[in-house]
């Protein structure tokens, strides 16, 4: 396998559908601690034929233990890495399965009651996530309405779909009203833009990630330091975002036990400090100095839980 592909070119996790079946028969049926030791089990067989995703594995864990100031990755730790990432596809279906009892996030000392309070008052907003976590359960919450806010609203995501076809299915099979608002970023024009501003108004929330290009717009990229070298983020998630008018959060829902099967979620959410007042001339440093800011949030947050950042692909690749 070429490392330097575009993440959204590169074969599917479990592309073949017996293996989604497979995991959805497995989610919806056993107890998590049988789930658990079969998915490890199943995730050491591809761990042990994926020499690329390993080596990538071995780059992203050995910069942010240097930030960490712990020993060089080691195979056992590149493993857990690949387990803690088949647990998230697991928690993502379980989080479809409307049969399936959410467990309680807990918050953190942040700012989720400015969000919630914006809520509560009919506001909306935009939150930047990322591929560490699974901020799905954010989705799966407001869907079955268990959130902090004495309301209920919808969270839309903004998703990449080119490379994820097979995975999106099952999922839309388990929860057809779940996956029915989710926005391909590939195919936002203005129209989707207004309609988005709509939804913000209505007091919903848009999300988007902000740690991976789309298919369609990989070279459009600002590089910024991240954990300890310089890094290419996407301009269209930020730009997006400045766009849509209204409150800006990141957002990162994370384990409290990077390596347990449905472990407690801390929910992390912080305000961007930036002032959203500036002029036409002033928005590419404005991008600039977001992109800088999300980096060094995201950073903090892979060096607390450096196993759950799941971007299998050449992330640093120099060009």
């Amino acid at each position: 396998m070429n490392e330097d592909l575009h993440w959204s070119h590169k074969k599917e996790f479990g592309k073949s559908n017996w293996q989604f079946l497979f995991f959805r028969s497995l989610v919806c049926k056993s107890p998590w601690p049988i789930t658990s030791v079969v998915v490890a089990v199943i995730t050491f067989f591809y761990f042990i034929t994926a020499k690329t995703e390993r080596e990538i594995s071995r780059d992203y864990l050995n910069r942010v233990f240097h930030k960490a100031k712990r020993k060089k990755a080691s195979l056992w730790d590149i493993y857990k890495h690949f387990v803690s990432f088949s647990f998230s596809m697991v928690e993502k279906i379980s989080y479809s399965d409307e049969s399936k009892p959410l467990d309680v996030i807990e918050e953190m000392n942040d700012d989720l009651q400015k969000l919630v309070e914006e809520l509560n008052q009919g506001k909306g907003a935009c939150l930047v996530c990322s591929h560490l976590g699974n901020i799905e359960i954010l989705r799966a919450l407001a869907h079955e309405n268990q959130t902090h806010a004495s309301r209920s609203f919808k969270v839309i995501p903004v998703m990449d779909l080119s490379g994820t076809a097979h995975f999106n299915s099952i999922l839309k099979e388990l929860n057809p009203s779940l996956m029915s608002e989710i926005i391909d970023a590939n195919s936002v024009s203005s129209d989707t833009i207004i309609w988005m501003k709509e939804q913000i108004q209505q007091g919903n929330l848009v999300v988007i990630a902000g740690d991976r290009t789309s298919a369609h717009t990989s070279h459009r990229s600002i590089k910024v330091p991240f954990l300890g070298s310089e890094a290419p983020f996407p301009i269209g998630s930020f730009l997006l975002v400045s766009l849509l008018s209204s409150s800006i959060y990141y957002a990162f829902a994370l384990r409290k036990k990077d390596l347990r099967l449905f472990s407690k979620c801390e929910m992390h959410i912080q305000k961007t400090n930036l002032s959203q007042n500036y002029s036409r001339k002033e928005r590419d440093e404005y991008l600039k100095k977001m992109i800088q800011e999300y980096a060094e949030i995201l950073g903090n947050h892979c060096i607390k839980h450096p196993y759950q950042w799941y971007n299998f692909y050449k992330f640093w690749k120099k060009k």
